[in-house]
């Protein structure tokens, strides 16, 4: 059989399902159109023009019920998958306790904040699925306006119109030295203006703390001199840390590195903010299954508690 003949085939088969399934488990037309909800006749001739289209034989009489013949037994499992695969697709866009959630998230919060999140939801919504996406900043941004994802968390927020932000904590930055720079000692605020013409160490771009740093240089008028440009803060920390240059990162919870200094910056806008990000009402789809929302708003409750403590 060709496929164009397959294809046909298919397309008279899939909105019948539900009537060749009843008729299996009834052997019944008058049984399969009460569980369909439908007239006797309207179910008779709907089986009886299926098979005259397809040119297959699926159901024949036997006394005063029906069966289905070899090539309908045949098909018969195919239905049920089909069946089970539609009723799990409509489960997960229509129930907010069997659904699936696409999660895209920066690296540095997959280490615990995310397992911290999840492990709490799954306690009270052991069936939700996920779908967990790390990635840098941009391409985050970028996958959840094209739709390929349900919720980001990351840093720092969008202004896309398109895009809803609740910020869930935000991080102070800092100026990164390692532990024997002129500054290091230093009790004060400084600018950037101090560290300029020195070697700076900073994230790749599409990163969102490079996104941050390279709009405060830009405020400060400075055009650092890169160094090294590192994938993740820990990195860029290391890489102070040994002496190679400088950095605006968060500051890290748990203190600075024993081998760096971490000194506040005059800037008042050297921030962090870290939200969880969802596509706006009419953008994209339109629709948010429960699911997502069930989620959101845990993230959104035990996240400002979360976050301080594990990230950095």
């Amino acid at each position: 059989m060709e496929p164009e003949d397959i294809d046909r085939i298919t397309r008279i088969l899939a909105p019948r399902l539900h009537m060749l399934a009843a008729l299996a488990r009834t052997e019944h037309v008058t049984r399969a159109a009460e569980i369909l909800g439908m007239p006797q006749p309207t179910l008779s001739r709907a089986i009886a023009r299926l098979q005259e289209e397809t040119g297959l034989t699926l159901v024949e009489r036997t006394g005063r019920g029906v069966r289905l013949t070899r090539t309908g037994r045949l098909l018969l499992p195919h239905v049920e998958r089909a069946l089970a695969d539609l009723a799990r697709g409509v489960g997960e866009l229509t129930d907010a306790d069997h659904g699936r959630v696409t999660l895209t998230f920066l690296p540095t919060l997959g280490v615990e904040v995310v397992p911290a999140l999840l492990r709490g939801f799954r306690r009270t919504h052991p069936d939700v699925r996920f779908t967990l996406i790390q990635e840098a900043w941009a391409p985050s941004l970028r996958r959840l306006a094209e739709g390929g994802a349900d919720l980001a968390l990351t840093s720092p927020l969008p202004t896309d119109p398109r895009l809803v932000c609740t910020v869930l904590h935000t991080q102070a930055l800092r100026l990164v030295v390692p532990e024997h720079h002129r500054l290091a000692r230093t009790d004060r605020e400084v600018a950037l203006s101090e560290v300029a013409g020195e070697e700076f160490v900073l994230l790749k771009p599409g990163r969102g703390v490079r996104h941050l740093t390279d709009r405060l240089t830009d405020r400060a008028a400075l055009t650092p001199e890169v160094a090294f440009e590192a994938d993740d803060i820990a990195t860029a920390r290391g890489l102070v840390g040994a002496g190679l240059g400088v950095s605006v990162l968060p500051a890290r919870p748990r203190g600075p590195l024993p081998t760096t200094a971490e000194l506040p910056l005059a800037d008042h806008d050297a921030v962090r903010p870290i939200g969880v990000i969802h596509p706006a009402a009419g953008s994209g789809g339109g629709y948010t299954p429960p699911a997502v929302t069930t989620f959101l708003e845990h993230v959104r409750r035990h996240g400002p508690r979360l976050i301080p403590d594990l990230t950095g």
